[in-house]
């Protein structure tokens, strides 16, 4: 009960938002891994819609939280993939502390739900698991990824930290800034790990390549290209020579935005 709570009170998912094309160290995110159980996606979806959406929608109006997103697996998926959906929410500042079922129980009368905290906590209890919650900063922010958008989540075991942030800083987010404003991408954030912290991590960080369609997703891009119009008359095979010693990629997911909420 207790890490359903901490879901329901720190977060309720990469990504989303007002983006803007700044080092945003002063921003957090609260990512849950949820597996759904077997039987229960059509309702947990629909659950998820009708209630957690709402319930999220107060919370930001009241500014507890800056974006709620709700992403869904598309691979890995199946019964061995580790999470069915992601749950994300953005906090413009460090996540409030966590008010347990008395917050949840206002939460809900200010969205005007007809149920208790424990009839909706009882309700996820029926339809899922919570797997695991992670607490991000998001350094850097590029594009405003939409509903219905593809995103590829690319873990990050890094080797040398400060190098690393100024990498993605300085080389990376200037590509990216160029796919979007040819409309191959949507989106691209950048993000350091906060919780759980420590020499045993197997990933400290993280990217977010959005892409504002499946066809988008998968199409071939040409990156020398892309990198002569955002780094005139640098080198590309020289910029990028030392990016191996300063990361390797632990893990990739592709992902689909399935609800985004956010200021209005």
């Amino acid at each position: 009960m207790t890490t359903r709570l901490l879901l329901l009170t720190t977060s309720a998912f990469v990504l989303a938002g007002e983006l803007c094309a700044q080092q945003q160290p002063g921003f957090f995110q609260s990512m849950s891994c949820i597996k759904v159980l077997p039987g229960k996606f059509g309702e947990y979806r629909q659950f998820a819609v009708d209630t957690t959406a709402k319930l999220m929608q107060t919370r930001i109006d009241a500014g507890e939280a800056a974006t709620w997103t709700l992403l869904r697996a598309v691979s890995p998926a199946g019964s061995e993939a580790r999470c069915d959906y992601m749950s994300s929410t953005i906090y413009e500042g460090a996540p409030g502390e966590p008010q347990g079922r008395p917050g949840l129980e206002k939460a809900l009368q200010k969205a005007d739900m007809k149920m208790t905290a424990g009839d909706y906590i009882a309700k996820l209890d029926s339809l899922s698991r919570l797997v695991s919650t992670e607490i991000w900063n998001l350094r850097i922010r590029e594009g405003q990824p939409q509903k219905g958008n593809y995103v590829f989540l690319n873990y990050m075991k890094v080797h040398n930290t400060p190098e690393y942030i100024k990498f993605e800083n300085e080389v990376w987010r200037p590509l990216a800034a160029q796919w979007i404003k040819e409309g191959a991408q949507s989106g691209w954030i950048f993000a350091t790990a906060v919780l759980p912290g420590g020499t045993d991590l197997k990933y400290s960080a993280y990217s977010a390549d959005i892409y504002p369609n499946w066809k988008a997703t998968f199409q071939t891009r040409n990156t020398a290209e892309i990198f002569k119009k955002a780094h005139p008359g640098k080198d590309a095979q020289e910029t990028m020579a030392n990016l191996g010693k300063l990361r390797d990629l632990a893990r990739r997911e592709l992902l689909v935005i399935e609800e985004r909420i956010s200021k209005k």
